[in-house]
């Protein structure tokens, strides 16, 4: 699992995500957040937030604050005072009771140079008349930025100031909003919302769209100079509409190619009072006139969604969906937050589907079925669900867009602290109703605000990725936070996390003898195995076994050879994180053989398994090859090399050649002047009676010796010289390099001479 059901904004530590607070009281920090896109040009998403009621530049002047993504880490909480250039900076309203940064947004890169740009909204500027607002849009660099930058100085080099024709407009309310590309010329467009505009009639609303261009801005823009070559404005349909509440780009929802847009009326009355409606507008390469009237939708260059009920303010807020279904084609997300089936303004949100397969002229919320789109349910009574609605890009890694829809009126910690939903995307489908409550970690989770009265989920947004670890991030915005004084407003980055990942089961091998069943304990088939996501790991079923029989007894696995059975078996084990992850391996047992020399000279290779061989009389020649052998010579002189595996060999009578090979091996000479040489690994030798010879090599372990003393000899390997070595207690230690080659049992390695040793 990768996110908990819940997760407590208290518990963001720096690995997680980070909290930003407010400079001073009442800054109200959070009010509007939003990705940067990447301002800076470094590669990595930036962040910009907004704090309205700041007074850098006089009272309710308001900033904005941009963030600098970074690989290098981030502290629990990031000190906004703290910038300085380098990790971000300040934009500063122009006058006061502006109030910069009512809304921000990354506006898409709107003059061509190859990087993101900004654009941000002031609710009370006067540039042409009381209350008439304006928005700013600041030009992104590679050149480094100051640790503010004073709106009023923007030129048309830097960024440029966009004013309303029209005075005494009482523009309470300004959204913004990058526009992605909609007249497909290959550069980034505006998109400003204009709620209390009258064009068509009283408050009905308008918006305007800016092109974005490679041939420059003046310093400032007037929306009375569109004329449909350089952008045009759309009006509302009806008296008190407020088209323009929301704004937003569509991403390309009908699939032709060309980015679209949606504009929210949450005060139409389409079907009911206050029901609201939303308007998507279809890009195009055509061309667009000076004015377009939304009520002009037809299908065929863009449709209207009409909410479900009276009083539920659909479109309240609105954006792209990113790709939330899988299906190649952007979806849309809406907000309601005065509706909802959990009883009073618990809110709702709608999701509805992009296709290739066209629209009609008008969508209706309540046709949604699953296939379509399908409902947000708010989870209790006054949550105001829906108030912030954005996509969340791929928070869980699992390649599909996610949501998130803010509730800021929640009550989860406190009243109103607040509490935001992010909703996982999935190529399964989705049923026409979702309800918030059963998020549950794998279909997405809750994230609630520090304390009561926070209104934590007021402003939320994907953040693109500002961590730079290819996981994209979250921010959300409590404006009534009091952690630097009283509404000074805080903000919180949530880092995203890959989804739950399948553990990964590797094949093992092992050796058996033949008729003798072979335990393998669990925790041995496990100690190969991984889960990139740290979860504890089980082993649920064994099957699909050949050559014998396979149980799973609590904490081993219990392979029984067939009756007879000599060769290669297997079986395979199914892995499990307990998380929904699973994955299988192979486990190849080599089944050895019971061999019996005859009482001539013989040849005998054993198997790759455990082989139990009595070659019997004669000058036999055994090779046990791999596997934990067991091997008697028996009469006569015998040629025995153990392979790899701890092998156990008895020379018997005679003189004897015995050759441990690679692994732990017991070599008994028997009778005879035996040659005992153990091979890779830690042995032990027992010479026997007789004169023996046991021979070393550097490097290949440390040996014992259990019976060394009278006419034994050692023999050295590898250009070893009695020289070379030294001696302590039982020890023979090669001096250059301070191995143990041999450890003598019972006898004082020092009193050992030349004649001793034998090169060999």
């Amino acid at each position: 699992m990768t996110f908990d059901p819940v997760i407590q904004l208290s518990s963001l530590d720096g690995s997680n995500g980070f909290r930003l607070d407010g400079e001073t009281p009442r800054d109200r920090l959070g009010r509007s957040v939003s990705s940067a896109g990447d301002i800076n040009g470094d590669g990595i998403d930036d962040l910009i937030i907004s704090a309205p009621r700041a007074g850098d530049n006089g009272s309710y002047s308001g900033s904005s604050y941009v963030v600098f993504g970074s690989t290098d880490g981030f502290n629990s909480i990031f000190d906004l005072s703290s910038l300085d250039g380098s990790n971000g900076f300040r934009l500063d309203g122009q006058s006061a009771y502006d109030q910069s940064g009512s809304f921000v947004s990354s506006a898409g890169d709107i003059n061509g140079d190859g990087i993101d740009d900004l654009i941000i909204g002031t609710s009370s500027a006067e540039s042409n008349g009381s209350y008439s607002g304006s928005s700013y849009v600041v030009f992104g660099s590679t050149d480094s930025f100051n640790s503010s930058l004073d709106l009023s100085s923007l030129d048309g080099n830097n960024g440029f100031r966009l004013d309303s024709p029209v005075p005494d407009d009482n523009f309470f309310r300004r959204p913004v909003s990058g526009a992605g590309d909609i007249n497909g010329d290959g550069i980034d467009d505006l998109i400003i919302g204009t709620s209390d505009a009258g064009n068509n009639y009283s408050y009905s609303g308008s918006s305007y769209v800016v092109f974005g261009s490679t041939e420059g801005f003046n310093s400032t823009f007037d929306f009375s100079s569109l004329d449909g070559s350089n952008g045009f404005r759309l009006d509302g349909e009806a008296a008190y509409d407020l088209s323009g509440w929301s704004v937003s780009s569509a991403g390309d929802i009908n699939g032709d190619g060309i980015d679209d847009l949606i504009i929210g009326a949450p005060s139409a009355d389409n079907k009911g009072i206050y029901s609201g409606s939303s308007y998507v507008v279809f890009g195009s390469t055509e061309g667009f006139n000076s004015t377009f009237n939304l009520s002009s939708l037809d299908g065929t260059n863009g449709f209207r969604i009409d909410g479900e009920d009276e009083y539920g303010y659909s479109s309240f807020s609105l954006s792209s969906a990113g790709d939330i279904n899988g299906d190649g084609i952007d979806d849309l997300i809406i907000g309601a937050t005065d509706a909802g089936d959990n009883s009073n303004f618990a809110g709702l949100s709608h999701v509805v589907f992009g296709s290739t397969e066209g629209f009609n002229s008008t969508f209706e919320l309540s046709s949604l079925d699953g296939s379509n789109g399908f409902r947000i349910n708010g989870e209790a009574p006054y949550d105001y669900s829906g108030w912030s609605v954005s996509g969340a890009g791929d928070i869980n890694g699992d390649g599909i867009d996610d949501l998130i829809i803010g509730a800021f009126n929640a009550e989860n910690t406190g009243d109103s602290s607040g509490s935001s939903y992010v909703v996982f995307g999935t190529t399964d489908g989705f049923n026409s109703t979702f309800e918030l409550s059963s998020l549950d970690g794998n279909n997405g989770f809750r994230i609630d605000g520090e304390a009561a009265y926070d209104n934590s989920g007021f402003a939320v947004s994907g953040a693109g990725d500002i961590n730079g670890d290819g996981i994209d991030d979250l921010i959300i915005g409590a404006f009534n936070t009091s952690n630097n004084g009283t509404d000074s407003g805080s903000s919180y980055v949530v880092f995203g996390r890959a989804s739950n990942q399948d553990p990964v089961a590797n094949d093992d091998s092992f050796t058996a003898n033949q008729d003798t069943a072979l335990t393998i304990p669990v925790a041995e088939l496990l100690a190969n195995d991984s889960d990139s996501d740290g979860d504890n790991l089980s082993i649920t079923a064994v099957a699909n076994s050949t050559g014998g029989t396979v149980i799973l007894d609590n904490s081993n696995v219990i392979f029984t050879p067939d009756v007879g059975f000599s060769g290669t078996a297997s079986f395979e084990y199914i892995l499990d994180d307990g998380n929904g992850g699973s994955d299988s391996a192979t486990v190849t047992v080599e089944v050895g053989q019971n061999i019996t020399g005859g009482n001539g000279d013989d040849t005998i290779d054993g198997t790759n398994g455990n082989d139990v061989i009595n070659a019997g009389n004669g000058d036999d020649i055994v090779n046990g090859l791999d596997g934990d052998d067991s091997i008697t010579g028996g009469n006569a002189e015998d040629l025995i090399d153990g392979g790899n595996g701890n092998d156990i060999i008895l020379g018997g009578n005679s003189k004897d050649t015995l050759f441990g090979g690679a692994g732990d091996d017991s070599l008994d000479g028997g009778n005879g002047a035996d040659e005992l040489t153990g091979g890779l690994g830690n042995d032990t030798l027992t010479g026997g009676n007789g004169q023996d010879l046991f021979i070393f090599a550097a490097g290949d372990g440390t040996d014992t010796i259990t019976d060394f003393g009278g006419v034994d000899r050692i023999g050295l390997l590898s250009e070893l010289t009695f020289s070379d070595l030294s001696f302590s207690g039982n020890d023979i230690i090669v001096s250059a390099t301070n191995e143990v080659l041999v450890t003598l049992t019972g006898v004082d390695a020092t009193t050992l001479t030349a004649s001793d040793f034998v090169v060999i």
